[in-house]
């Protein structure tokens, strides 16, 4: 017969003698009878069993267990028949993880505390379920100081455990409805819980993110201005909001809002994945940049054009009669000197419009098919002899070399520009590479760039042994005027007027430098898709004589002084010339009988409604035979079209010179080929 808890506290009383458990812990048990006990074991017995607390005593050898009634409803249906018995026997079940524990304390003299340690037990009537303990276990020693057995008082915490475990249940599913990740952290900053959405976001697991600081994961730029919030934390701040990025388990980035609060110790924090926002403000400011560039481009090229064929006709009358001047002065030496040097400061200032033209895309463009290798060929000897025996010059050619088309003379231009940048940037000598190659842009990075469209293009890249730009200077270095020379050593206009170039082209250009590691500038240029003749357009076509002739010249010109200079070449060549100022008067002058007209020379810009290109398209519709030569000092549409110039159409670009008025006139009236206009 099993016999109730309550007799435990009969059988060895708190005071006189102790009675004889033999036969409740049965005769053969390895405690032996009660009168044998130590007097440790009996002390220690007399203690627990006036204590309320619930205590299991493990002792000798066989580390048989002792307990009392607090404990006896615990070990359920096993009690009384555990008395007295090894532990090993009445924990079977527990025995791997609880040997370790009692051997450290009976073999080692250690006291272990576990906390919340989980058993399954049975009691009340065989249910069984699962309950947790903080057990704290003591060595107890014999009178020669040898250890007896261990002591356990144990604290059942089952319903602390569950209560904790659902708190903790009820707040991830708070935190799974949470649209936004949440988090709580010491004041140190290490997280002690978070949300399931970090997960969702990041790509790391609880395990991964609870116990650490956030410092792994942020981006270096961050980790400083992270420290310093959490700092003002610990000193009395109640709300602190700040932006920071997070690295994904992708290796990605991204940026989350944070509004952090500290309560009792803890510091709870509520971000938000702003990510796609700033992605969006990045946009928008990108493309505000873009569009106020645009903008400033627009009203540039407005400036220019509108002050390029005005001030280009001042140039002609200057530049012109600089030139009649000088082929008189043959005998003056003083005199002769002083007109060069006013024909080169003249044409100074026709290079810096023409370079105004270049950079708002206004200038007119002739392209022609072109093997980059041979140009790049062919610029290296000029270059060799341009930058001087300090310069090294090292082109690189691309096996089987797309062909592009572009405006020879402009890229031979922007060429040479690129190329005595680089020589002002290597004061001491150095290296200039050239290379070409064929490369293709995906859509990715032209959806980076602006004005860039996705495909094949051919790369012409030079790069230098320089100084280098530091990043502020190289966030200017396209734009007009900016220059990093002294005075007097450059106008700001050469990067800038090859940008535009090639923009116009249809092209792109990066350029990257860093401070000591020189500059290499980028120039991507759409693949032509087409033959280039092999006697393409690279080789050096001869000047043509200066020589005039015997036929009719129509002027067309409003200026007075550029139309006098036109007309004054035109009579020196021999040419039969009629001169007017306007469009209504040039067509009156091809209805006049009797008057063979061969040539209508006119400018694009007129007065009276009218412009050179419907002054033409009336003189060829009245006079098939007339052949027709442009004359302008800025690109208009009225002949070109996205910047260039439309086919079949000839044009003299002022401020043009006594050779290039003289050799344009008889080259297009020797000309058999059918002229087209608009």
């Amino acid at each position: 017969m099993i016999a109730p808890a309550d007799t435990i506290a009969g059988m060895i009383a708190t005071q006189g003698p102790l009675g004889d458990l033999t036969a409740h812990i049965g005769d053969g048990s390895p405690l032996g009878p009660v009168e044998r006990w130590s007097p440790a074991l009996i002390s220690t017995v007399r203690l627990m069993l006036s204590s309320k607390a619930e205590i299991v005593l493990f002792w000798g050898p066989e580390l048989c267990a002792l307990y009392n009634e607090a404990y006896a409803p615990t070990i359920g249906d096993k009690h009384p028949a555990a008395l007295g018995r090894p532990a090993r026997e009445n924990w079977a079940e527990l025995w791997d993880d609880l040997e370790p524990l009692l051997l450290s304390v009976v073999q080692k003299g250690e006291t272990v505390h576990a906390k919340d340690r989980p058993f399954y037990i049975e009691r009340d009537g065989g249910r069984g379920e699962q309950v947790y303990f903080d057990i704290s276990y003591s060595p107890v020693f014999e009178a020669d100081g040898s250890i007896g057995g261990a002591l356990c008082i144990v604290n059942e915490t089952t319903q602390r455990v569950k209560a904790e475990r659902e708190m903790v249940a009820d707040r991830n599913r708070l935190w799974t409805l949470a649209r936004d990740p949440f988090l709580i952290a010491d004041m140190e900053g290490k997280w002690l819980s978070a949300s399931p959405a970090w997960t969702d976001i990041l790509g790391w697991s609880q395990e991964e993110l609870i116990g650490r600081t956030s410092e792994w994961m942020e981006h270096p730029d961050d980790s400083a201005r992270t420290r310093e919030e959490v700092q003002t934390l610990q000193q009395g701040v109640l709300t602190i909001r700040f932006e920071n990025r997070f690295r994904t388990k992708d290796g990605e980035y991204r940026s989350f809002s944070w509004t952090a609060v500290p309560d009792n110790g803890l510091v709870y924090c509520v971000a938000r994945d702003v990510t796609e926002q700033r992605a969006h403000a990045r946009a928008l400011a990108e493309t505000e940049a873009a569009l106020r560039q645009a903008q400033k481009m627009e009203t540039l090229g407005q400036l220019t054009g509108g002050v390029a064929h005005d001030f280009n006709n001042l140039l002609q009358v200057v530049t012109g009669n600089l030139e009649l001047l000088q082929r008189g002065l043959n005998d003056n030496e003083r005199m002769r000197r002083a007109a060069d040097n006013a024909m080169a400061g003249a044409e100074r200032a026709a290079m810096l419009t023409q370079q105004l033209l270049a950079f708002s895309r206004r200038q007119p463009l002739a392209p022609e098919r072109v093997d980059p290798n041979r140009l790049v060929s062919r610029m290296s000897d000029l270059l060799n002899r341009t930058l001087g025996e300090r310069i090294e010059v090292e082109t690189i050619q691309a096996a089987r070399a797309w062909p592009i088309e572009v405006d020879l003379n402009q890229m031979e231009n922007a060429l040479l520009n690129l190329a005595v940048n680089a020589r002002d940037a290597m004061p001491d000598g150095g290296k200039l590479t050239i290379e070409v190659a064929n490369t293709h842009i995906d859509d990715h990075y032209a959806a980076q760039e602006d004005d860039v469209q996705p495909g094949q293009y051919v790369l012409i890249c030079l790069s230098d042994t320089g100084q280098g730009m530091d990043a502020e200077t190289l966030s200017h270095a396209i734009e007009p005027f900016f220059t990093t020379k002294e005075v007097g050593r450059g106008t700001g206009l050469g990067l800038s007027m090859v940008y535009g170039f090639i923009k116009q082209s249809g092209g792109h250009i990066r350029v990257y430098s860093e401070v000591g590691e020189g500059t290499s500038v980028k120039i991507y240029l759409p693949r032509y898709h087409g033959l280039v003749p092999a006697n393409d357009q690279l080789e050096e076509a001869p000047r043509p004589a200066v020589s005039g002739g015997d036929e009719t010249v129509l002027v067309c010109e409003d200026d007075e002084k550029v139309r006098a200079y036109a007309v004054e070449v035109l009579n020196e060549l021999g040419y039969h010339v009629i001169e007017v100022g306007n469009g209504p008067a040039a067509l009156e002058a091809l209805e006049q009988p009797g008057e063979h007209i061969d040539l209508l020379f006119t400018d694009v810009v007129l007065p009276g409604g009218m412009t050179g290109a419907d002054v033409a398209r009336e003189a060829a519709a009245r006079r098939p035979d007339i052949k027709i030569l442009f004359a302008t000092g800025y690109a208009r549409n009225a002949i070109f079209h996205h910047g260039r110039l439309d086919p079949g159409v000839e044009l003299l670009t002022k401020p043009f010179t006594y050779a290039d008025l003289a050799g344009k006139v008889r080259e297009v009236l020797d000309r058999r080929v059918e002229q087209r206009v608009g």
